[in-house]
């Protein structure tokens, strides 16, 4: 569970630092929150931050352990990310896609 010190839950924008609070900035513009583990090892992202990585019910996260630190990442922007780094190795006008689909139709053509 999340608590606040002050009431100020709305507006939080990861600039401020709240007196006592359980939200305060990390790391620049972050934010953080001491949340506790529940039943079978659930943890509940704060609204806030589930906001500002325009999660919503039923959407799929990327979840990595370094060096005991835990990252949560949105499906969507790992994509992304995953996406800018490869576009350097394949232009914007290719189609791996399209090339692979040929490629399986000369093989099984040739079978």
């Amino acid at each position: 569970m999340i608590g606040f010190s002050d009431g100020n839950q709305s507006k939080l924008d990861g600039s401020e630092l709240l007196c006592d609070g359980v939200l305060r900035p990390l790391r620049g513009a972050g934010l953080t929150a001491t949340v506790q583990v529940g039943p079978g090892g659930r943890v509940v992202i704060p609204v806030e931050m589930r906001d500002a990585m325009a999660l919503n019910q039923g959407d799929s996260v990327v979840m990595s352990l370094d060096d005991g630190e835990l990252n949560i990442v949105s499906l969507a922007s790992s994509i992304r990310e995953l996406q800018v780094m490869t576009e350097k190795y394949f232009p914007g006008d290719r189609s791996l896609a399209d090339e692979l689909i040929a490629e399986r139709r000369k093989e099984a053509a040739r079978e």
